[in-house]
């Protein structure tokens, strides 16, 4: 969440209006499931599958639904290596299975997850199981904080921690990026504030890569990395990713078939997509067909972590078509090159939407899963707003697995 969301509700009407009549995608398969490609093709489409995948248009046939890559990205980078992946423990084998996934150089690794793991898509999983963790009142350090929002966790060797926006209207700057801290992900503490500066901060992203811990919340037109120098509260500004003449809300970046890409929106309804060879703050650029989606005000902005699983990329993206933070969406970028996108919504989408607990009736619009191991589902930081006040309380659900 951030402060544009002011004149944003002034303009939902009209992009409704736009994206009224617009189809929404979904897997054609009766299970929800389709199987993970085994060869990867080279990013060299004929003029015809050009066409239709530039933009994301068109229904994903059989032979489309694999996910090419050219020669360069499927070559891991001497910087930037993809062969760390996940260890699982088998079911009973440790009572905290965050412990003995959720460790090493590289958390979450790549990929996130097993090839056989579905991410939650809102299939088996209800909203309504969130249980509220923070409230505003529980922020002891930034005065009458007015909401918390936009929840991101991280786990390392058995300990959760949660980064989350802090508002607080009174103040200057109105919204820092806050901590918490929990030994098994439901129940939580307040820690401090973490992360302020003299601009309003949101959406905390946190991941670690080679030893390292990143975060990127957005800044004005500007998308700016973060390094721990004291992983969790002491932050190094590494300097700015992109700076362009439009908001990019809410970036997430993700290392994906060895070449980190940072997604993005441009005035809430267009996909805005960059790439680079490493993750610096050097080197971003931006895809030839940007926006590589227009006028899809029920999916654009960035929603959640992105997350890896059999070499399929998943999004979470919001809905804004009803009114600001309305519910999440996933989607399945089923084409990603230097050249060209396309993506698709998931059986079972919306993954979260409003229901009837007072303190997120209005809406979801933060989703971060986190797994939990083999037949032991997920675990997911949500946020709710309530309809009265529209201000936002950080929850946790589990999902089981799909």
């Amino acid at each position: 969440m951030d402060w544009t969301r002011r004149k944003f509700l002034a303009s939902t009407a009209v992009l409704s209006a736009l994206t009224g009549c617009q189809s929404i995608y979904s897997d054609a398969a009766s299970d929800g499931t389709r199987a993970p490609t085994t060869a990867l093709q080279t990013d060299t489409p004929t003029e015809a599958t050009g066409t239709a995948f530039q933009k994301g248009e068109g229904t994903a046939t059989a032979t489309e639904t694999a996910v090419p890559v050219d020669t360069e990205t499927a070559r891991p980078t001497a910087t930037d290596s993809t062969t760390e992946t996940a260890t699982a423990t088998e079911p009973g084998e440790n009572p905290h299975p965050s412990a003995s996934l959720y460790r090493g150089r590289t958390i979450p690794q790549t990929p996130h997850v097993p090839g056989s793991v579905t991410p939650p898509t809102g299939v088996r999983f209800s909203p309504a199981d969130a249980t509220p963790v923070l409230t505003a009142g529980d922020v002891t350090d930034y005065g009458d904080v007015d909401y918390v929002a936009d929840p991101f966790l991280f786990v390392e060797d058995g300990t959760w921690h949660m980064f989350f926006e802090i508002l607080n209207s009174s103040r200057y700057k109105d919204a820092p990026i806050g901590h918490a801290t929990s030994p098994d992900g439901l129940e939580w503490t307040y820690d401090q504030v973490v992360l302020s500066n003299r601009k309003h901060l949101s959406f905390p992203l946190m991941w670690k890569h080679r030893g390292n811990y990143y975060t990127c919340p957005p800044n004005g037109k500007r998308v700016e990395l973060y390094r721990a120098t004291d992983f969790p509260t002491d932050w190094d500004h590494l300097g700015t990713a992109i700076d362009v003449e439009y908001y990019p809300h809410d970036p997430t970046f993700v290392n994906y078939r060895g070449r980190w890409w940072l997604f993005t929106d441009r005035g809430n309804d267009a996909v805005m997509v960059y790439y680079n060879d490493s993750l610096s703050v050097d080197g971003w650029t931006p895809h030839p067909q940007n926006p590589v989606v227009t006028d899809r005000v029920q999916a654009a902005r960035q929603g959640g972590r992105p997350i890896v699983a059999g070499g399929r990329l998943f999004l979470y993206f919001q809905d804004l078509a009803a009114h600001y933070g309305d519910k999440i969406r996933c989607y399945e970028v089923t084409r990603l090159t230097t050249r060209s996108y396309a993506d698709q919504e998931v059986r079972g989408s919306p993954t979260l939407e409003e229901f009837s607990a007072s303190w997120a009736n209005r809406g979801m619009h933060t989703f971060d899963p986190w797994w939990l191991g083999p037949n032991k589902g997920w675990r997911c930081a949500v946020d709710g707003s309530n309809s009265e006040t529209e201000n936002w309380t950080i929850g946790i659900v589990d999902v089981p697995p799909q």
